[in-house]
């Protein structure tokens, strides 16, 4: 819960066993790290678990990085003198660019599923194995990127001005995916002849495989490069687990000794007046190495309420924006810990009491997570906070009960100057 937030899960096929070398179902990998001049997959004979046409839309519409795929291929399209001189030197792209091809649901097989898409759409679909397909809808990377001055030429016909009803996300996803095969047709038709189509199995190979191998040969090569690439895939992904489990475990051990020594939290949560008003203290928490400052998503929300009043609060946030930036690892933002409908009402009666709660629920994901390693979590998180808690009376009736409930959880409150002295004290 206190991570950054991670890029978009890939979703990465298992790698079918290994039933014995050079059967179809079973290749076994001489090539550790693959050859540029194998080719690429057929789905339909790759796939051991084939998916619906449905599920693979599905899976598609919800893929992040296909908008940019996109936008890559358009740029591409208009730039073939770099394909062409481009092309012998760079088989591994070609390979998987036919990979992700092969992949792809072509445009006849969308056009007889009778899928729920627009009329404009279906014109779109019966373009989609042609090399010369229009773009004429626009989709929300067009939108976003229209300015940019390398794309000009491929927006050339797209009218930005036009009101049309927006797009669902289904249909998108269609629209993007016949632009991207209709690319790997424009490929095939270039001088050099970049990607090789074979009508036969509906499957795009690099060339210079299909030059040098039956389809027999073909299938078994991309199949091999594909299971390779998956391996690759999930190894690295292992690899940085463990990795940042590592980190954590060390991060963890270095705070226990200060821990048992000062009795001080490990973990810091400020409140937004902490960082408006005291930000020069919370940057000497930060790189004492002693603490992980812990920023949940309200506390920028309330610094974010602030900024048009107070010059601090906009100091504030250009700081967490520099340190999330560079990655430091002492200061993390938390997710959203989720809605109360009670807690949004009290927003509008006391705010401050309100902000108080929702840090409180943040801090209880922390202790949630390291419940399981360790018995007693009390004392694990502080909130540090701008007011003055000392008197209660001087505060309102809801922040005082926020206050209760804060101690009640086993979290600590203090004030920052409170801490901030404390700390220098003990040295």
């Amino acid at each position: 819960p206190v991570l950054p937030l991670p890029p978009p899960e890939e979703q990465t096929p298992a790698t079918p066993p290994h039933t014995g070398p050079g059967t179809p179902n079973g290749t076994s990998v001489d090539n550790e790290g693959g050859s540029d001049s194998e080719g690429s997959v057929d789905s339909s004979r790759s796939c051991h678990n084939e998916k619906t046409l449905p599920e693979k839309l599905e899976i598609l519409t919800n893929q992040g990085l296909l908008p940019a795929v996109k936008v890559f291929v358009d740029w591409l399209r208009t730039n073939t003198d770099i394909i062409v001189m481009c092309a012998q030197s760079s088989q591994s792209l070609w390979n998987r660019l036919s990979v992700l091809l092969n992949l792809l649901p072509d445009g006849s097989k969308m056009l007889e599923a009778e899928l729920d898409v627009n009329a404009e759409v279906k014109e779109v679909l019966s373009e989609c194995e042609q090399p010369t397909l229009t773009q004429r809808l626009l989709l929300p990377e067009d939108l976003a990127l229209q300015h940019l001055p390398a794309l000009q030429l491929a927006h050339r016909r797209l009218d930005f001005t036009r009101h049309r009803q927006p797009l669902s996300p289904l249909q998108e996803c269609v629209v993007r995916l016949c632009c991207i095969r209709s690319f790997g047709h424009f490929l095939t038709s270039l001088q050099g002849n970049v990607l090789h189509f074979n009508p036969e199995a509906g499957i795009f190979t690099s060339v210079s495989q299909s030059e040098r191998d039956d389809l027999g040969q073909q299938a078994r090569a991309q199949l091999r490069m594909a299971e390779e690439e998956a391996r690759r895939n999930r190894l690295m992904r292992d690899m940085a687990q463990l990795r940042l489990q590592l980190e954590v475990s060390q991060l963890e051990g270095s705070l226990q000794q200060p821990r048992t020594q000062s009795s001080m939290s490990p973990y810091l949560v400020p409140d937004a007046a902490a960082l408006c008003h005291h930000l020069p203290l919370l940057r000497q928490l930060a790189a004492s190495g002693h603490f992980i400052i812990i920023i949940p998503r309200t506390v920028i929300d309330g610094l974010d309420v602030l900024k048009k009043e107070h010059a601090g609060a906009r100091d504030g946030i250009r700081f967490l924006e520099s340190e999330f930036r560079k990655g430091n690892r002492y200061i993390r933002c938390q997710k959203e810990s989720g809605k109360s409908i009670e807690r949004e009402k009290l927003k509008r009666v006391d705010y401050d009491a309100w902000h108080l709660y929702k840090i409180m629920d943040s801090c209880r994901q922390l202790t949630v997570s390291q419940s399981a390693a360790e018995e007693d979590t009390a004392g694990m998180v502080t909130i540090l906070t701008g007011l003055h808690t000392q008197d209660l009376s001087t505060l309102s009736t809801h922040m005082q009960s926020a206050v209760q409930a804060v101690l009640a959880a086993g979290i600590e409150l203090k004030n920052i100057l409170d801490f901030y002295r404390q700390w220098k004290e003990m040295g």
